[in-house]
């Protein structure tokens, strides 16, 4: 079984560490390798618009010190987990320089943390951002330290059930992920697909793969209802179409949970 490799930003801020902590003690579960990765952000003081030996010594100055933070951060944490043994530091446009490495490193998923804030606005205008919409894996966004290990794949009627079955194949196959099948429905049953629908497409394309859920269910309700409902969850995978900049029920629901989400494309 090979290993993942995650991209991880480390950052002096609760939301990283709060990332790398749950991510180390999720490692078993997703066997996966740790790449931190940290980008120092020009300030655009007349300093950065120099050219030369005097920006390559400035932006040599700014990588030295980002080093310097990571390592510090890696060491007082004390992360129980494989950590890659090179930081990779850059000077430069922070969703940029981020994009460039996951299209060029090949990772199999993007790790950053969140403050949990239960603001399904500012969720909304993180999936419109560049970095969001362009990324060519799966995010992992941590709002907590949650210790449970279950999973639960949440879908809607507007899910891709083909590419978010495939990533989930992806990343789990092998390990031993428990996880439930949750179909989600904020109010009209009648309009298609119906939960048990979704349900049976869900367990089908999986079954296929390999994989058969703990238990199905359904929730019904307001986002809100919703979202406590799946509190208990250690990680919520589901996917999300870029293309559309429509606000969803299912949007909505996971702007509100508490619990890290696996956000696949």
């Amino acid at each position: 079984m090979d290993m993942l490799k995650a991209l991880v930003p480390v950052e002096m801020t609760l939301a990283s560490n709060v990332a790398l902590r749950y991510l180390c003690r999720k490692a078993e579960l997703l066997g996966v390798a740790v790449q931190p990765v940290h980008v120092e952000e020009p300030d655009h003081k007349p300093h950065s618009s120099e050219t030369g030996w005097i920006r390559r010594s400035w932006e040599s100055g700014l990588r030295q010190a980002g080093l310097e933070e990571v390592q510090r951060i890696l060491n007082s944490e004390k992360l129980d987990c494989f950590i890659l043994p090179n930081p990779i530091v850059r000077v430069g446009d922070r969703e940029d320089t981020l994009l460039e490495e996951l299209r060029l490193g090949g990772y199999d998923f993007f790790v950053e943390g969140e403050v949990a804030n239960f603001n399904t606005g500012a969720f909304r205008k993180r999936l419109r951002s560049k970095l969001y919409r362009q990324m060519p894996c799966p995010v992992l966004l941590v709002r907590n330290m949650i210790q449970s290990d279950r999973l639960v794949l949440l879908l809607d009627e507007k899910t891709d059930m083909e590419s978010l079955t495939a990533r989930f194949h992806h990343l789990f196959n092998g390990r031993a992920a428990d996880f439930d099948l949750c179909a989600y429905v904020m109010d009209d049953l009648r309009r298609g697909p119906h939960p048990d629908e979704l349900l049976a497409e869900g367990r089908d394309r999986l079954g296929r793969l390999g994989h058969e859920p703990a238990r199905a269910l359904t929730l019904l309700g307001a986002p809100e209802t919703a979202a406590r409902n799946l509190g208990d969850y250690g990680m919520i995978v589901a996917h999300l179409d870029r293309s559309s900049n429509r606000k969803s029920p299912l949007t909505e629901v996971l702007g509100l949970v508490s619990s890290p989400i696996l956000i696949c494309w």
